[in-house]
């Protein structure tokens, strides 16, 4: 086959293999995988995730976090997890060596599936209206499932790729996790190039936001002033406190400088979470509550730290504590709950460059439209630990969908089909396809 042949090829092979995708989208979301920091559930999913591919041929190495040598003593590596019975999982597929190499990286866990109601159960898989529902369809199985897909296409074709191409399944990522996709820096495979799965909507996100959350605790003095006593109340400092950050949001939307990928994108944002006052086990409060606790995200862009950003995050407070009357006798105390996860960018030199050259190509290739251009992605994920901790550069790119991290959360399948044939033609184009009785694919 030429290579315009292969392309035909890999779009009825995927078109004809549509209901196999599905049932193995269905096995990985049916699979429960929720994080519960510290620890975490993805041991049946990673067993899964390495048998199926070693149906495949492929060579797989199944390890403990504890195997790595230096993970616990890496500046990047948070010390606050558990990883007992929580194996990475990687995969190596064809392997000739004489190509550009290519590495689909993504995560097993999800975060848990809530106390909303959902419209089918959050473990079942079930689809509905060309949509497959349940907790890590969109984030990220669904990308994960196109992976496999695209390389066992690749097999059942007989295409003979030049270069080795990798699939990875990392534990611990949600919750500012990302330890495991350290382990797997340091323990490799390192390869030219990655891909990431994450739910981009068939967007190209050459880099992405980084985040991190704080929890502000406010102590006030309880009470009812019976005898004139002078009481303070952390819930008014609480609420006084939600309102300052809102209106730091709104101050550093107008003068953060806004990187280039992010300008035609959603810019970083502060985010209240939860509030808690008093005691919240009783349904009656006979008193002003002497406690408050606010949670609250804030998102950066590339070379920002969460100490710079809570120093700032001060600064803005003490500019502005005049106006809050409550919070001048009741001052908050502000801890990290998770590590900032920090954003980052690929380096964009001439393979960085020629990579995503290559991936818009390979859409307009099998899918026969250009994608939109790459922006900044609106979420932060583990990319910085490639693209700060390794010489790999990482992409982004992955599915549609919807309600990620919420009830109801859905795969567009038709999309999910496009993405098997897109990473198909990827790693054709990219990682190269061998010689094969003189005819040069």
């Amino acid at each position: 086959m030429n290579r315009e042949q292969i392309t035909i090829a890999i779009q009825q092979w995927v078109k004809t293999h549509r209901t196999e995708a599905i049932e193995l989208a269905r096995s990985l979301v049916q699979i429960n995988s929720v994080n519960h920091p510290p620890t975490g559930n993805e041991a049946e999913y990673q067993r899964f995730f390495a048998d199926w591919m070693v149906s495949e041929a492929a060579e797989v190495d199944i390890y403990e976090l504890s195997e790595v040598p230096g993970l616990q003593e890496h500046p990047a590596y948070m010390a606050s997890r558990q990883y007992d019975n929580r194996p990475n999982v990687v995969g190596r597929f064809f392997g000739a060596n004489t190509g550009p190499s290519l590495l689909f990286s993504g995560h097993a866990d999800t975060v848990y599936e809530g106390n909303e109601p959902w419209t089918y159960p959050p473990f079942s898989g079930q689809t509905a209206d060309g949509k497959m529902y349940g907790r890590g369809a969109y984030d990220m199985k669904g990308g994960m499932a196109a992976a496999l897909m695209a390389v066992k296409c690749l097999k059942n074709l007989s295409i003979p790729i030049a270069g080795n191409v990798y699939i990875e399944s990392v534990v611990d990522e949600e919750h500012g996790g990302a330890n495991g996709t350290l382990a797997g820096r340091l323990r490799g495979p390192n390869p030219d190039m990655a891909i990431i799965p994450e739910p981009s909507n068939m967007k190209l996100y050459p880099a992405h936001l980084g985040g991190g959350i704080w929890k502000a605790t406010f102590i006030g003095k309880s009470g009812i002033g019976f005898a004139g006593e002078e009481l303070i109340s952390a819930l008014e400092a609480t609420v006084e406190f939600a309102n300052l950050l809102k209106t730091y949001d709104r101050h550093r939307k107008e003068h953060l400088a806004v990187p280039a990928w992010w300008q035609d994108s959603r810019k970083a944002e502060v985010t209240l979470l939860t509030i808690f006052s008093g005691d919240v086990t009783r349904e009656l409060q006979e008193k002003l509550p002497a406690s408050g606790e606010l949670n609250f995200w804030i998102e950066g862009y590339p070379g920002m730290t969460g100490e710079e950003i809570i120093n700032d995050l001060w600064n803005f407070y003490d500019a502005q504590l005049s106006k809050y009357p409550h919070l001048q006798k009741c001052k908050p105390l502000i801890r990290p709950l998770i590590r900032y996860l920090s954003a980052s960018e690929m380096k964009l030199d001439a393979k960085g460059t020629t990579f995503i050259r290559t991936v818009a190509e390979s859409c307009e290739k099998v899918l026969d439209f250009s994608p939109a251009s790459p922006v900044g992605s609106p979420f932060a994920c583990d990319g910085f630990m490639f693209n700060l901790y390794s010489h790999t550069p990482a992409l982004v790119l992955g599915p549609c969908g919807g309600n990620a991290h919420a009830a109801d959360e859905f795969l567009d399948l038709n999309s999910y089909e496009q993405l098997i044939q897109w990473y198909a033609q990827i790693i054709v184009d990219w990682c190269g396809v061998l010689e094969v009785e003189g005819e040069l694919l």
